[in-house]
């Protein structure tokens, strides 16, 4: 990847510490899926897959912390393995904003 941006499909919730979804493969090799566009990686994973996106930079630090042996470029997922749909958060565990908390008011 020469100066262009990859899609990397992550686990996690919005806001929350993000880990790239690494796949072993039948002959034991660690791959790091990768999508050459957005459109690429929803046709592939679906429309809940959470992603995160890397440049070149980026990629050579995910090869040195992750240690995969190859990547899958635009590869489809089976239907088994792709996100649903995530429930909402329950109350308790959304911040509130000091904006609507009335601290404008003091």
């Amino acid at each position: 990847m020469r100066g262009g941006i990859l899609y990397l499909p992550i686990t996690g919730r919005p806001g929350a510490m993000a880990q790239l979804e690494l796949r072993r493969l039948p002959d034991g090799r660690l791959a790091l899926p990768a999508y050459t566009t957005l459109d690429q990686l929803v046709t592939c994973c679906g429309p809940h897959q959470p992603w995160a996106s890397v440049d070149d930079t980026g990629l050579r630090d995910v090869a040195q912390t992750t240690g995969y042996d190859t990547v899958l470029l635009d590869a489809e997922l089976p239907a088994e393995a792709r996100h649903r749909e995530m429930p909402p958060e329950p109350d308790e565990y959304r911040p509130t904003s000091w904006l609507s908390d009335g601290w404008g008011d003091r």
